[in-house]
């Protein structure tokens, strides 16, 4: 079992910063297949989910959001500023931080789960959120990823994917959303999202339509594992509803 160091003290930053992250993703090709392997590669045999690979997905997935215009921009600071945040903890602490699992197991014990912020500092100054909290505004985003992803799948090429796109967010993201909140993406959603064409040109990137349903079965599969495993988590330690 992992075990807590017995101190926290300020911290030498790392030197990839969340604004060199964004201008990556800006710069990079997306690639299903990676997001596919990285969450495939989280699930190990015991049911243990790497962090890193946690991450690494998302990562990938910053570069797909990023592809679709500067209207999302928000979106991607929003992810991009929780992986960092994530990458920190993962430096400092590999061990504790290894996989969800320890993490959870870490800052339950240690009663970091009890405040927002750690004693630890970003590279911006500003203090280190607890690990916790920070993947639970990513858990609760998987369960829209694998809703969209599947519905998309099925859908025929002439269904509208904003529909698409809120209906998944009404049965997922929605539900921790104010009804002012869920107004305004409603709007920007029906605004901004891409017709189903334009969204699959982008997920296909040069793969056929074949290798693209194989690898979206399997990102659904693997989401929806990662989804509910990790919810049984943080069921179990009453982590749903932190601040």
């Amino acid at each position: 079992m992992a075990s807590a160091p017995t101190t926290e003290s300020p911290i030498h930053p790392n030197p990839s910063t969340q604004s060199d992250i964004q201008e990556t993703n800006h710069t990079r090709t997306f690639d299903l297949r990676v997001v596919r392997d990285a969450f495939a590669n989280c699930i190990q045999p015991d049911n243990t989910l790497l962090l890193h690979e946690y991450v690494r997905a998302y990562d990938e997935l910053c570069v797909f959001v990023a592809s679709l215009g500067a209207v999302f921009e928000w979106a991607i600071k929003d992810l991009t500023n929780k992986l960092v945040i994530l990458r920190e903890h993962q430096r400092l602490d590999p061990i504790n931080y290894q996989s969800i699992q320890s993490m959870v197991d870490y800052e339950v014990k240690s009663e970091r789960v009890k405040s927002k912020d750690t004693t630890l500092l970003l590279a911006s100054g500003k203090p280190l959120p607890n690990g916790c909290r920070t993947l639970l505004r990513l858990h609760r985003a998987l369960a829209f990823i694998a809703s969209f992803l599947s519905q998309m799948r099925l859908a025929s090429d002439d269904e509208s994917s904003a529909a698409i796109a809120w209906n998944a967010y009404s049965a997922t993201l929605g539900h921790f959303h104010s009804w002012p909140v869920r107004h305004t993406i409603h709007a920007a959603i029906k605004l901004t999202v891409p017709d189903r064409r334009t969204l699959i040109d982008k997920l296909l990137n040069k793969r056929n339509p074949d290798e693209i349903e194989e690898l979206s079965v399997d990102i659904v599969k693997s989401c929806n594992k990662i989804e509910s495993t990790t919810q049984e988590l943080f069921e179990m330690h009453h982590l749903t509803k932190l601040p």
